[in-house]
């Protein structure tokens, strides 16, 4: 049995199984299979951290209230939003997760050579980032309720750039910091792969500190 990073990586495996896109799975479905997956992670001694055991309660608590009949409307719409909550983060750990091999593709057509696995990635949690992309979303959504957004095309050069100026003043960043530049969705996955390519290529690592993720140029010691 294969090894998951965490919970979303366990769940988008079983929704990518069976060829479907996120939502067409129910969360009861999910439910199900995630707990047998559990169970047999633990027959194996694999390594089961806390995040696999609070999703899996969150998940049959879920299946649970939707067994009880004559639920009130109140009841209905709070299990609707905890639905919700799961299915979004699950969307937006895809897309990391997607950003990645989009990454490796893009460098191995770019270098004409084979592309390899991410030197400095395999230590951050893409679960992780999957909470600073959530906060990072939200603030866009901030900025939409208050003004216009302008749209403008940006490349994923021009961002890198961006980046690399940033750090030749300050020698090291908030992650979330350059992120929240980001004016819309597509800004904000242009951004991110910008950041995926400049470690890539040793321009820049990323690590964590106090429970931030920064981003410092190689060009500076720690």
């Amino acid at each position: 049995m294969q090894e998951f990073e965490g919970p979303l990586d366990l769940l988008l495996y079983l929704v990518r199984r069976r060829k479907i896109n996120v939502r067409e799975i129910s969360i009861s479905q999910l439910a199900d299979e995630f707990i047998e997956h559990v169970e047999q992670m633990k027959k194996l001694d694999l390594n089961i951290t806390s995040d696999f055991l609070t999703t899996a309660t969150q998940l049959m608590e879920i299946k649970a209230r939707y067994m009880i009949p004559a639920l009130s409307e109140k009841e209905v719409k709070e299990l609707k939003k905890r639905e919700e909550d799961i299915y979004r983060r699950l969307e937006l750990y895809e897309q990391i997760k997607q950003l990645s091999e989009d990454l490796q593709n893009r460098v191995k057509s770019m270098a004409g050579r084979k592309a390899v696995r991410l030197a400095a990635l395999p230590q951050i949690e893409h679960e992780k980032l999957t909470l600073v992309l959530q906060s990072a979303l939200q603030e866009i959504s901030i900025k939409k309720a208050v003004y216009k957004i302008r749209k403008q095309s940006m490349t994923v050069e021009q961002a890198m750039e961006n980046i690399l100026e940033n750090l030749s003043k300050d020698q090291e960043i908030n992650l979330y910091d350059i992120l929240k530049k980001a004016e819309d969705r597509y800004q904000l996955i242009i951004y991110f792969l910008a950041i995926l390519e400049l470690i890539f290529f040793k321009k820049i690592s990323l690590f964590e500190k106090e429970n931030d993720f920064i981003l410092r140029g190689n060009g500076f010691e720690a």
